[in-house]
């Protein structure tokens, strides 16, 4: 199985798919908002919160971050060059990028997308412009992958345990509102739940040490996955047919 997976910013596909990835025959991940921030940039406000002194130098670690994490999934890195939220003034132009993700897709057997869960604009633009980039390729289908960690916001959904979450909090209702909210019809989603085995959570624990920059500031250090090891008990996605989800038809 050749796997195409596009990420919004430098780390999300890797931290949400990392068994997927891992398991293909060959994968790549094609990684959207990757430019360096303008030179009238000095801070931004999630390169502070994650102890940088400026955006430029953060940004380019991230980079060589994104690049030693792949490596540990077997997987190649792609980077797209559009601005992420924080480095840019309004909607960015993904013309580009989506004719180089429609190249790159038509090569793959599967394509893995975000399903921008959690809110983040940034997810959601690219996951339309992929799914945008998927069906010019000709793919009939995609898997969304559950952004994480945004998908634990309240602990693993019971619908991925297979255990009620307790009685004041009802965990599969907040996940499929989710799913709505981001613009999907979760009627046309079939889960793909992976629990993941020992060999498993030593990749993916080594793959957030890989991004060093973001762990803390993602409740992802050794001392946050020590204190919650659930955390790196499972991965979701959905199986959704381009012509039966697509955002914009809830």
């Amino acid at each position: 199985m050749r796997i195409a997976a596009v990420s919004p910013h430098l780390d999300d596909a890797a931290l949400s798919a990392s068994a997927a990835l891992a398991d293909a025959a060959a994968a790549t991940v094609l990684t959207v908002f990757t430019a360096m921030p303008p030179d009238s940039l000095e801070l931004s406000s999630w390169d502070q919160l994650t102890g940088a002194a400026a955006s430029a130098p953060r940004q380019a670690a991230r980079l060589a971050e994104d690049h030693a994490a792949t490596a540990l999934l077997s997987a190649s890195a792609i980077h797209l060059g559009a601005p992420e939220i924080l480095y840019r003034e309004g909607p960015p132009d993904l013309a580009a990028a989506i004719g180089r993700l429609t190249a790159a897709l038509a090569d793959a057997d599967q394509v893995w997308l975000p399903s921008a869960i959690g809110g983040h604009p940034d997810h959601r633009l690219a996951r339309d412009a992929a799914l945008l980039a998927a069906a010019a390729a000709g793919h009939r289908e995609v898997m969304l992958y559950a952004d994480f960690p945004y998908v634990i916001a309240y602990g693993w959904p019971g619908c991925v345990t297979g255990q009620a979450s307790g009685p004041f909090l009802d965990t599969n209702y907040w996940l499929t509102s989710e799913l709505v909210s981001a613009g999907l019809v979760p009627a046309a989603l079939t889960p793909v739940v992976t629990r993941l085995d020992d060999g498993q959570r030593r990749t993916k624990a080594a793959v957030v040490r890989a991004y060093a920059s973001q762990a803390a500031a993602l409740r992802l250090s050794d001392d946050d996955l020590a204190r919650d090891p659930g955390k790196l008990d499972y991965e979701l996605a959905w199986r959704m047919p381009l012509d039966a989800g697509r955002p914009g038809r809830a």
